[in-house]
């Protein structure tokens, strides 16, 4: 049976992130929800779904894909929003 094509759209606000980051990065499941990591810290799988971005590529686990219809700034850690909004 072949692979359900998933379609993933990207935030605006998201692809200026994305771009901006030195290595691709992972859409990964936690018991929070899907959250977005460098694949230094998330390692690509090969079910991976990959939404290419620019010059990046973001993998998405195939058990977040079916969920996920944008990447938006709600996967992102809490670190790395705080740093956006110039919290200490």
């Amino acid at each position: 049976m072949p692979a359900k094509q998933v379609i993933i759209g990207v935030e605006p606000d998201m692809v200026e992130y994305i771009s901006a980051r030195s290595s691709d990065l992972r859409i990964a499941t936690t018991c929070e929800g899907p959250i977005l990591l460098p694949v230094r810290i998330s390692q690509p799988k090969p079910t991976d779904h990959v939404v290419v971005v620019g010059e990046r590529k973001v993998y998405v686990s195939a058990v977040q894909a079916p969920h996920i219809r944008s990447i938006n700034s709600r996967m992102l850690p809490r670190c790395a929003l705080q740093s956006r909004e110039g919290c200490r």
